[in-house]
Parts: structure tokens; C-alpha cells; sequence
């Protein structure tokens, strides 16, 4: 327990985070204020992200957003990204797009990932894609060292697929399970490996705009009925491998045990549900993120914002979740809080990211009907019936793999538009 007032303010701001952890509300806000008014520019930057999500204190989005674009301006990196998350929550994607070339420019290697992901595929800027991986890869980002890896394994040339296979190969070797699980696709073939000294083009950074599309903005393919009751859709192709293998690794490195809604106690970790789970909201999300997320509230129908938090799900070999709902059901005390605030999940959306797992079907059981699909393919399914009431027949389950990992992005539609 804190004895003595801290008297730097560094130590004030440590103080703020541990009563934060304690839920000490009062003293938290108190604290970080302090710390900001000391002139602390992580401080000004935790008390501008508090109050846009209202989190110790009362919330004031303007007062929260403009510490946080003060202190992007005065080139705070975690700020930048904070405010290309604010932009990209409220639509505004020109500002976000901006901000993260800013990043870029700057060296931040999170932002040069980004902006690889979200080169248009075009021949002709293979080279400059490749050069933004191979900036945050030889930075020391692991998911750029697969990024890159996996873009120049894909190519028609053997030396450069030889050394797009060593790329992967080091990020397997600093531990991302992605690459592991990909390079036993390589098995038996030689490799290179990475060179000291990045292969890169020159950026072209004032054209750099027109070089990006985001995945909100490209056509979506024509979706195709799988079943009738309950309503299951199937669109083929929904995202490209890459932005899948992004999803997977933006994901994992918040992935933590997946909770159920439990009658009495509300979210609790419970053995119907063995699998992991990360929740992609404003601290986990980027502009890759918030725009898949569009994506799929536009294949759906679904105004933006009327749906949960997108989720990556993990499944390692024997994990499952077994057959449940994703309706609320109003007799649930703990499902009315949920009801009145935004009401029913009307539609699941899974998106599957990867295939490199054995079996690990969704599988339907009152319309025995088990689906598994491509890396990309979102299958989407009605919660509730033709009259509007929860349907019964939508009791599905995520069967476990027996071997490998399975990665699925969930998304939950809801009647109402949820509060930032």
C-alpha cells in the first residue's frame, strides 16, 4: 500500500495506473492529473485517453481528444496511433490514413506494417509494399519479418521466394505461431536468409494516399445461402490472405481466455468454453482493424456501430466451445443490461483466417449441418427468427481441432448503435 505522496511525475503517473488496477476511481483520476499538470507527456496522454472513454472520471471526448492530438503533434508515437483510432471510430478516414503516414514517416514500425497491409495489389507496388515490411521487420517486428516473408514467398522468382521462406523462418524462431504453422508448407525447400542490410525501393511518401485502399472499400463478393433455418450466408473470399494473416497477428498478442455470459455472475471464464479470445477495441484496433470491421457491417447490412467489439477467437488443438446461442435472453439477469443498451444480437459473422489446423467445423446441430471454410470465407447466421424472437434452430457450437491452430474473427450485429 502507498505510504508516502509521490513527489515526481513519473511516480505520480505509476501511482495513477496501480489505483486504476485497484479501481480506485477517485484516486486514479487524481493522480494522473497531477502527473499531466507536472507536464509529463505519458501522463497528458493517459488522462486524454481516461476521459474519451469516460475511465476514472467523468467523460469528456473533446477535452480527452485534444490532449491526445496535442501530444501526436508533439510526437508522442503512442498518441499517433490513439489518434488514428479515434479517426478511424468515427469514419473519418482521410485524418486516420494522414496520421498514419505521419507515423511512418516518422519510423515508427507500426505504422509501416499498416501501411504495407493496405497498398492497393497492384503489380507495379509490389516493391514499395515489400519495402514498408521490410522497414518494421528489420526494426524488430516479428509480424513484419512474416509479413514480409510470406509476400515474397508468393513470388514468381525462386531466390526471392527462397528468402521470403527465411523471413517466415525468423519470426517462427521469435516465437510467432503463425510462422511456425506456415513454414511446414515449406518443408524440404531451401531457404535464405535475411540480409543485414534491407532490400528496399524509395517511398514515395507525398503520393503515398493514392497507393492505399482499405478493406471497407473494395467490392464485396455475392454471398450464397448454406441453410434456411436457421439463415446461414456464406461470402467466399471475404478478405485476402494477407489482411487474414494481419488479423492473426494484430490479435494474438492480446489473446487472453474466452469468457461466456453466465445468469448470475455475467462474463466468466467456464469449461463449456476452452478456446482464447481478443477483443478488438480502441487500444487493441488500428485502421486495419476498425476497417475489416466496417467491412463486414456493410456485407451485413448493418449501419456502423450497431454491432460488438470485432473478436479474434483462438483454438489450439481440443478446444472448443461448446454448443451455446448468441441471442440475449431476456430471462438471463445479466443479458438485460445488454438488451437495454443495444439490444439483440440480431447476426453473427465468422470470418476463418487460416487452414492450418484438421477439422474444427462450425457445426449447427438442430439443422445438423457442420461448416468449415476457406481462409477468408465469412459465414453469417440470423440469431433470431422470421417474428423477431430468438431462433432456436441457431444453437451452434466451434468444434475443436485435432491438430494445429484455428483462428476465426467473430462479429456480433446488434439492433441498436452501442456507445463509443
Amino acid at each position: 500500500m502507498q505510504t508516502v505522496a509521490p513527489t515526481t511525475p513519473e511516480d505520480m503517473l505509476a501511482l495513477a495506473q496501480e489505483l486504476d488496477l485497484r479501481a480506485d476511481e477517485a484516486g486514479a483520476g487524481l493522480w494522473v492529473r497531477r502527473a499531466a499538470d507536472a507536464s509529463l507527456p505519458a501522463a497528458r496522454v493517459q488522462l486524454g485517453l481516461w476521459l474519451h472513454t469516460g475511465r476514472n472520471m467523468p467523460r469528456d471526448r473533446q477535452a480527452g481528444f485534444d490532449l491526445i492530438e496535442k501530444a501526436a503533434r508533439d510526437g508522442d508515437l503512442t498518441a499517433g496511433h490513439l489518434l488514428i483510432n479515434i479517426y478511424a471510430e468515427r469514419q473519418e478516414w482521410p485524418r486516420a490514413t494522414s496520421w498514419l503516414i505521419r507515423l511512418a514517416k516518422a519510423g515508427d514500425a507500426e505504422a509501416y506494417i499498416a501501411l504495407g497491409a493496405l497498398i492497393r495489389p497492384l503489380p507495379r507496388l509490389t516493391a514499395l509494399r515489400r519495402t514498408l515490411y521490410a522497414h518494421a521487420a528489420h526494426a524488430g517486428l516479428t509480424a513484419a519479418q512474416y509479413m514480409l516473408g510470406a509476400d515474397m514467398a508468393t513470388d514468381a522468382d525462386l531466390t526471392t521466394q527462397k528468402k521470403g521462406i527465411g523471413w517466415i523462418a525468423l519470426a517462427a524462431d521469435r516465437g510467432s505461431n503463425l510462422a511456425q504453422l506456415r513454414l511446414e508448407h515449406f518443408r524440404g525447400q531451401s531457404m535464405i536468409r535475411p540480409a543485414v542490410a534491407p532490400d528496399t525501393a524509395r517511398i514515395p511518401w507525398t503520393d503515398m494516399k493514392r497507393f492505399l485502399i482499405l478493406p471497407h472499400e473494395t467490392n464485396i463478393p455475392a454471398a450464397s445461402p448454406l441453410l434456411a433455418s436457421p439463415r446461414v450466408d456464406v461470402t467466399p473470399a471475404f478478405l485476402p490472405p494477407h489482411i487474414c494473416d494481419y488479423m492473426i497477428l494484430r490479435g494474438t498478442r492480446f489473446i487472453a481466455p474466452a469468457t461466456v455470459h453466465d445468469a448470475r455472475a455475467g462474463e466468466v471464464v467456464d469449461e463449456s468454453r476452452s478456446n482464447s479470445f481478443a477483443n478488438f477495441r480502441l487500444l487493441e484496433s488500428d485502421i486495419v482493424t476498425f476497417s475489416v470491421d466496417c467491412r463486414i457491417l456493410k456485407a451485413l447490412g448493418h449501419p456502423i456501430g450497431h454491432g460488438d467489439p470485432l473478436s479474434l477467437l483462438q483454438y489450439e488443438k481440443g478446444q472448443t466451445y461448446a454448443p451455446h446461442y448468441d441471442f440475449f435472453d431476456s430471462t438471463f439477469p445479466a443479458h438485460r443490461p445488454h438488451l437495454e443498451t443495444g439490444g439483440q444480437r440480431l447476426q453473427t459473422a465468422l470470418i476463418y483466417l487460416n487452414d492450418e489446423y484438421g477439422e474444427g467445423c462450425t457445426r449447427f446441430h438442430k439443422a445438423k449441418t457442420s461448416f468449415r471454410g476457406k481462409p477468408g470465407d465469412l459465414v453469417a447466421f440470423a440469431n433470431i427468427d422470421d417474428t423477431g424472437k430468438p431462433d432456436p434452430m441457431s444453437l451452434h457450437s466451434g468444434e475443436p481441432p485435432t491438430h494445429g491452430t484455428k483462428w476465426i474473427l467473430s462479429k456480433w450485429t446488434r439492433e441498436a448503435h452501442l456507445p463509443l
